[in-house]
Order: C-alpha cells, then sequence, then structure tokens
C-alpha cells in the first residue's frame, strides 16, 4: 500500500509539476506581450506628442499667415480688382443718374472712359 501512495504521489508530483513549468511559460510569454505593448504605448504617445506639436505649429502658422495677409492686403491683386470694380460700380452709378437727371447731357464720351465693371459669369462673347 505504501508503495501504491508513493507512486500516486510520484505521479501528482510529477503532474504538479508539468503544470507548473506550462504556467510559468505562460506567464513568461504573457510578460513578453505586456512588454511589447508597453512598447507600442510608448510609440503611441510620443506620436500623440508629435502630432499634437504638428498641430500647434500648424495653427501659428495659419495665425501669423492670415496677420500677414490682413496686413497686406492693400498690395495684393485681389484688393486692386475689388477697389477698381466698386470704383467702377459708383462710376456706373453717377452716370446713371446724370442720364436719367440730365438727359440733355450726352455721356456716351464718358460712358466710353469710365467702361461698367465686369461680372463674373458674364458671357457677352
Amino acid at each position: 500500500m505504501l508503495t501504491l501512495l508513493r507512486k500516486f504521489a510520484a505521479e501528482a508530483l510529477e503532474a504538479a509539476n508539468i503544470e507548473k513549468r506550462r504556467l510559468l511559460e505562460e506567464a513568461k510569454s504573457r510578460d513578453e506581450e505586456i512588454s511589447g505593448l508597453r512598447k507600442e504605448l510608448a510609440n503611441a504617445e510620443n506620436g500623440k506628442k508629435e502630432a499634437e506639436d504638428g498641430k500647434k505649429e500648424v495653427e501659428a502658422r495659419l495665425a501669423n499667415a492670415e496677420a500677414d495677409f490682413v496686413a497686406n492686403f492693400h498690395n495684393t491683386e485681389a484688393y486692386t480688382n475689388f477697389a477698381d470694380y466698386f470704383a467702377r460700380v459708383g462710376q456706373q452709378e453717377v452716370l446713371t443718374a446724370l442720364r436719367n437727371d440730365h438727359p440733355e447731357f450726352d455721356v456716351k464720351v464718358l460712358e466710353a472712359r469710365f467702361p461698367p465693371p465686369d461680372v463674373e459669369g458674364d458671357e457677352d462673347s
């Protein structure tokens, strides 16, 4: 009976050792997985910080570009065309008023000198 108990104890010990080795290997595998995930998290945090820094830089450049555009708008082609357009609109209003209020005046010379503004979408040709 003692031999049977020893045999049973030896088998139980062997099974326990096998389970222990399996659990140790599993723990080692999970530790490696955790280590890899920590590295990925650190890389993601670095990437997030770089993205935030890049966003701040872009926002600063945009603010500078906007300020520069506003400060120098009067030197742009858009301003010249804009100012010219509204000057011509004003001239046309004066010519129309002159034509209506003083039909005795011939405004054709003035109309030739001050042509109406070009309007986008007009297809005169």
